[in-house]
């Protein structure tokens, strides 16, 4: 016998969210100092705004920082 579900929608598909490399975890912080919210980076970049916080507690992607002011500091020369 079929159990019987509740709170499945037919049709509905699971979100999927992409897993962050380095590079963005440096994007994530150009992003920020840029003035975004952490959830519309987190949109920008297709993840959830957790990821993109413990990005920016330094919690995962050590050195993402230091690699984010060097993008930015090329960028202005």
């Amino acid at each position: 016998m079929i159990e019987p579900t509740t709170g499945v929608q037919p049709g509905t598909i699971a979100h999927q969210y992409r897993v962050l490399n380095a590079a963005d975890a440096a994007l994530v912080w150009v992003l920020k100092w840029s003035g975004d919210a952490n959830h519309v980076i987190a949109n920008k970049l297709g993840t959830m705004p957790t990821r993109v916080a413990d990005i920016l507690a330094e919690n995962t992607h050590l050195g993402s920082k230091e690699q984010a002011t060097r993008m930015v500091a090329r960028s202005e020369s």
